[in-house]
C-alpha cells in the first residue's frame, strides 16, 4: 500500500489528539488533585520581636538580635552588663548590644547627672521607666550604671575564695596552706574592694613561711572611666622579711585604660603614708619607722575564652631607704572554670622589698620571694 507522507502525519496528529493527550491531561489532573496546597509565607513564620516576657521573679534582657535571656542582673557599670543565667552561667555584654531590659526586682539606677533612683526597671531602646508610686521615665542615653538594691544588703556583694593545701609525710613532714579571697560591694556610684592573700608553711614542725596581705579600697566614680580612691589601706606581715607588720594608708585616683567586653585594664596612683614595725633591728635603731610613699597599682583582666581567665595584678610603694626603699607585690593568676561556681586557680606570686631591714644579728633578708599557688576557688 502506498501511503503518502502527508497522510501519515495527519493520522498521527489525530491519534495523539484523540487518545494520548486526553490520557495525559487526566494524569495531570489527578496529580494536581493529590498535590499538597502551596504554603503561603506569612509573617507568622518570621521571628516575633514584640514578644513580651512573663511577669515572674526573674530578670529578662533582650539582645539586638531579638533573643531574650532569663536570669539575674549582677550590675551594669563601665558600659558593660553582667548577667547570671542558670543555663549559660555568668555572661558579660556590651551595653550597646542590649535592646531591652525588664526587672521586677529593686534596682538602684544612677544617671550621668548624679541623680539616683530605685525601683523595678523597664528599659526600651529609647527610654528607662522606674516603677514606683509614680512611674518615672528617663532618656536611655542618660544612664550611667545600675545595680541590684533594695532592703537586702547581700544584693550589693560578690566575691571569690580560693584555698590550697599541701601535706607531705615520710622522711619530711610538711604542711603548707595558701588562700586568696576577694570581696566587692558595688552600688551605682561606689565600689568597695577587700582582698586577702596568705601563705603559711611548716617543715618538720619548723615554720618556713608566714606572710599575710590585706588590701582595702573604696572607689567613688566621677565618670564612666575615672574614679577617686577615698581611701585605700594595706596590712602586710612577713617575719622572714624582718617585718612584724606594715600599715599603709592613702588616697588616689584610678582610670580605666581599656574597657571592653572581655578585656579590662585599669591603673591607680596616689600619695600614702607607711608605718613599719620590724622584727628586730641593729643596736641603737628604732623598731618602728614611718615615711611617706607613692603608691601605684594596676589590674589587667582578660577573658581568654568563656572558661579561661587571666588576671595580672600589681601594687608598688616607692618610699625611703630606711623603711625598705621600694616594695613590689605582683600576682599572675590563670583561672579555669570547672563548674558554674567552682574554678581551678594557678597563681604565681612575687613579693620584693628592695632594701630589707638588717636584723639584730646583722643578717639582711633576701629581697625577693616567689611562690606558686594552686587552689580550688569558689565564686558567689
Amino acid at each position: 500500500m502506498n501511503v503518502r507522507p502527508g497522510h501519515l502525519a495527519r493520522v498521527l496528529l489525530v491519534f495523539l489528539a484523540g487518545g494520548l493527550l486526553p490520557a495525559c491531561s487526566t494524569v495531570l489532573r489527578a496529580a494536581a488533585d493529590t498535590a499538597p496546597e502551596p504554603v503561603a509565607l506569612t509573617n507568622s513564620a518570621l521571628p516575633h520581636l514584640s514578644w513580651v516576657p512573663p511577669e515572674d521573679r526573674f530578670d529578662w534582657i533582650q539582645l539586638k538580635s531579638g533573643e531574650w535571656l532569663k536570669g539575674r542582673i549582677k550590675a551594669m557599670q563601665d558600659r558593660e552588663l553582667e548577667f547570671d543565667s542558670e543555663e549559660l552561667d555568668e555572661l558579660t555584654f556590651d551595653w550597646k548590644d542590649i535592646r531591652q531590659l525588664r526587672s521586677p526586682r529593686w534596682l538602684d539606677v544612677l544617671f550621668v547627672d548624679g541623680e539616683l533612683v530605685s525601683g523595678p526597671v523597664m528599659i526600651t531602646p529609647g527610654e528607662i521607666t522606674v516603677e514606683g508610686t509614680e512611674p518615672r521615665v528617663y532618656a536611655r542615653n542618660r544612664l550611667q550604671s545600675l545595680t541590684p538594691g533594695g532592703s537586702k544588703e547581700w544584693n550589693y556583694w560578690s566575691g571569690a575564695l580560693s584555698v590550697g593545701l599541701t601535706l607531705r609525710a615520710g622522711n619530711t613532714r610538711q604542711v603548707e596552706y595558701s588562700a586568696q579571697a576577694h570581696l566587692q560591694r558595688r552600688t551605682p556610684s561606689t565600689r568597695l574592694s577587700l582582698d586577702y592573700i596568705g601563705n603559711v608553711s611548716r617543715i618538720d614542725s619548723t615554720e618556713s613561711a608566714n606572710n599575710h596581705r590585706v588590701n582595702s579600697e573604696f572607689d567613688l566614680w566621677l565618670s564612666r572611666r575615672f574614679y577617686l580612691i577615698l581611701p585605700f589601706a594595706e596590712y602586710y606581715k612577713d617575719p622572714f622579711q624582718n617585718l612584724q607588720y606594715r600599715l599603709t594608708g592613702g588616697v588616689g585616683v584610678g582610670y580605666d585604660l581599656i574597657d571592653r567586653r572581655n578585656l579590662e585594664w585599669n591603673i591607680t596612683a596616689g600619695p600614702a603614708y607607711q608605718h613599719n614595725v620590724f622584727e628586730s633591728v641593729a643596736p641603737g635603731e628604732d623598731r618602728a619607722k614611718g615615711a611617706g610613699a607613692l603608691a601605684l597599682g594596676s589590674r589587667f583582666d582578660w577573658d581568654i575564652t568563656r572558661r579561661v581567665e587571666l588576671i595580672l595584678e600589681y601594687r608598688g610603694q616607692y618610699t625611703s631607704r630606711e623603711v625598705g626603699e621600694t616594695t613590689h607585690h605582683s600576682v599572675v593568676t590563670l583561672s579555669l572554670d570547672v563548674t558554674k561556681r567552682l574554678e581551678l586557680d594557678v597563681s604565681l606570686v612575687w613579693d620584693r622589698i628592695s632594701n630589707p631591714k638588717v636584723g639584730a644579728d646583722g643578717t639582711q633578708p633576701k629581697p625577693d620571694d616567689y611562690r606558686l599557688v594552686v587552689g580550688l576557688g569558689l565564686d558567689f
